[in-house]
């Protein structure tokens, strides 16, 4: 994921990885707090400006797991925990060249 000016530019390969940075995400967007943001998600506090910001980021999100739950994206399991390519990744890519 690049962390290019608060924006995912690729399609994420772990969807965890991109809703536990939601907060965050949004917190930057809006130049808040992220435990602000977070009081917010969590009914604590009201911002409607806030639980705009969130909705829109979740309608993001869900879009990019779409994509990559449609195949669309790359697959987590063609990758390890390093972002270097697996043994069979590294075959079917090179059978795709093919």
């Amino acid at each position: 994921m690049s962390r290019d000016k608060g924006n995912v530019s690729t399609t994420p390969y772990n969807l965890a990885s991109v809703v536990r940075g939601l907060y965050g995400r949004v917190a930057r967007q809006l130049d808040l707090d992220p435990s602000y943001v977070s009081r917010v998600a969590r009914g604590e506090r009201q911002s409607e400006v806030i639980e705009v910001a969130l909705e829109r980021e979740m309608r993001r999100i869900f879009g990019l797991a779409k994509r990559n739950h449609n195949g669309n994206a790359p697959s987590a399991n063609s990758h390890n925990r390093a972002g270097k390519k697996t043994r069979a990744a590294k075959q079917a890519s090179k059978k795709a060249r093919q």
